[in-house]
């Protein structure tokens, strides 16, 4: 059975509204939205451009947002209306958990971030403005007047973020569990649980360990998942590099430092195991996600993009990279923090050079793309969005009804939404004003474009100023 949204909110009093997650909107300007389920290279050309009535704005006036955030853009001229040949491009970013965060009771409760509990699909918005705008731009990669040394290695991040199931985190045990309905201790993607006496074990291949480095360091989320005392216990090729208490429903947080280099035993795999030290059989602990730190060699493993950072460089670096998958076009390298852009030098055989320049930033992050066409996505779609100002007093009530278009039309063109506000608005009703509001543009405002994120009901009430008393009220379940 499809399931409709129908949300009442009875607010007592009214004061104006404040802004929270909709602060990025230019109630002016007309948006396009559109969709990203995988992180990657994409585009956006010319023809889809064209499709929406925006083939002759000049491209510098192109502006691109994300989860309330501008993201920068590179495009293939600098200035006027985009050659039919030409395209905008950027880096999308799939839909992680960091918008969920301020959902918990406490911000720390959630274990990792990596994974949203909604949706993997994070919603983009195109517009036009005229100011300056976030844009990646060609640098100079001079590899052949270089004097620099390459680099040996860099500090390389491997993790595993479990998502075998959700933790549903903190309950009471009330002859049940009774779980907490709040976004809790340990509640999200995690992995199975782990039993005493059944370690949970996983191997990190192809580190490509630079033997003469500085030591790894170590980092682990975990939840218990039941009421029973327990300690932590994670193995590195069979050294304990962590052992520590997480007792009942408690959660861990725990980075191990200065890990010995031998300890890794070889320098292409490390294995790891978790291990539940409970006393009691039936009791279970579950890990959100298990990270390594480790001197790297500059040996990508035939991937076809690759995120790396490098700390601050008084002289500058000069990166020769193996076994990057290029497809046999010259693959570009994106700083993500300096906006510079640079073009691959790929005339020796299987490397990939950059030169640097020297940057006092402490931590550089970069990520290095493919430009083959296999390895780009074409945005295929773009969807007009023009936002209501809920400022505006002709927006404010006192009477709110948060519901969905398809509940506007019962089949036979009645639309008893609006018979409900027109009742809720007369003397027998309580003569409240009343408002409806859709929740698509709820979604698009507050919760970024989120699929079913509860920042997009919950950001919209809490943005209203001086509220009373605020009666929940909800038709059948709140899905949209």
């Amino acid at each position: 059975m499809k399931k409709l949204l129908l949300l009442i909110f009875l607010i007592t009093s009214i004061a104006g509204y404040c802004q929270t997650n909709n602060s990025w909107i230019d109630y002016n300007k007309t948006y396009y939205k559109f969709k990203v389920g995988s992180s990657g290279l994409y585009r956006i050309s010319q023809a889809i451009l064209s499709s929406v009535g925006l083939n002759n704005t000049s491209v510098d006036h192109f502006q691109l947002w994300r989860n309330g955030e501008e993201v920068r853009m590179y495009t293939t001229s600098a200035s006027g209306p985009l050659a039919p040949s030409g395209y905008i491009e950027f880096w999308g970013v799939m839909n992680d958990g960091k918008k969920d965060t301020k959902l918990y009771l406490n911000t720390d409760y959630q274990l990792s971030d990596h994974y949203s509990l909604e949706t993997d699909t994070a919603a983009y918005f195109l517009t036009v403005n005229t100011g300056a705008n976030l844009r990646y731009n060609d640098a100079a990669n001079n590899v052949a007047g270089t004097t620099l040394t390459p680099e040996a290695y860099f500090m390389n991040t491997r993790g595993i973020y479990y998502k075998n199931k959700i933790n549903p985190g903190f309950a009471q045990v009330l002859g049940e569990y009774v779980y907490s309905s709040s976004y809790d201790i340990g509640e999200g993607w995690s992995s199975n649980d782990i039993a005493p006496g059944f370690d949970l074990s996983n191997v990190f291949d192809t580190i490509n360990l630079y033997n003469a480095g500085p030591s790894a360091s170590f980092r682990i989320g975990a939840s218990g998942n039941a009421l029973n005392s327990r300690r932590v216990k994670v193995k590195l090729n069979g050294t304990t590099i962590l052992d520590s208490a997480m007792d009942y429903f408690g959660y861990l947080k725990a980075t191990t430092t200065n890990i010995p280099l031998s300890t890794f035993l070889s320098p292409d795999v490390v294995g790891f195991s978790v291990q539940n030290t409970a006393a009691i059989a039936a009791d279970g602990m579950v890990i959100s996600f298990m990270e390594l730190t480790y001197p790297g060699k500059f040996n990508f493993n035939n991937q076809k993009n690759y995120y790396f950072e490098l700390p601050a460089s008084a002289l500058g670096n000069y990166l020769v990279i193996d076994n990057f998958n290029t497809g046999g076009t010259a693959p570009v390298l994106l700083d993500l923090l300096s906006g510079n852009r640079y073009t691959a030098d790929i005339s020796t055989v299987g490397k990939v050079k950059f030169v640097l320049p020297a940057s006092s930033a402490t931590l550089r992050k970069f990520i290095l793309a493919s430009q083959d066409a296999s390895n780009i996505t074409n945005v295929s779609t773009l969807v007009q969005r023009n936002f209501v100002n809920y400022s505006n007093a002709v927006n404010q009530g006192n009477y709110i009804i948060i519901s969905h278009p398809s509940l506007y039309n019962n089949g036979a063109g009645v639309n008893y939404v609006d018979q409900y506000k027109a009742y809720r608005s007369s003397a027998a009703g309580g003569s409240y004003t009343a408002k409806i509001f859709d929740i698509d543009q709820l979604v698009d405002q507050f919760g970024y474009g989120i699929k079913n994120h509860p920042s997009s009901v919950k950001d919209f009430v809490h943005g209203r100023k001086g509220l009373g008393n605020v009666d929940w009220r909800y038709d059948r379940e709140p899905k949209f």
